[in-house]
């Protein structure tokens, strides 16, 4: 009965619902979908839901972005301390071969 609902006139409690079916798709399925729906889009409420999709699908691809800088940085950071100690270490190696 909600997927009939959804065909005729959204409600907030059926746009609720395909929202968190669009949620729940990951960003391949998403975007396979709507290429499909795009020649579909036969109605106004086909276009409303494309819309939505498509909002989905561009939080989806900012939010995967925010990861990618989040562990960039992560990387960055891990890697300066990495080198910072190994430097350390060769400098504390070299401090004491040159004192034996």
């Amino acid at each position: 009965m909600a997927n009939k609902s959804l065909l005729m006139s959204p409600e907030p409690d059926d746009l609720q619902i395909l929202i968190s079916k669009y949620r729940a798709m990951d960003i391949e399925e998403l975007k396979s979908n709507i290429d499909n729906w795009k020649e579909k889009n036969d109605s106004s409420i086909q276009l409303k839901k494309l819309d939505i999709a498509k909002n989905e699908l561009e939080f989806k691809y900012k939010e995967r972005q925010e990861q990618i800088e989040l562990l960039t940085k992560s990387l960055t950071s891990s890697s300066r301390i990495g080198r910072w100690i190994s430097s350390v270490a060769a400098i504390l190696k070299k401090v004491i071969k040159f004192n034996n």
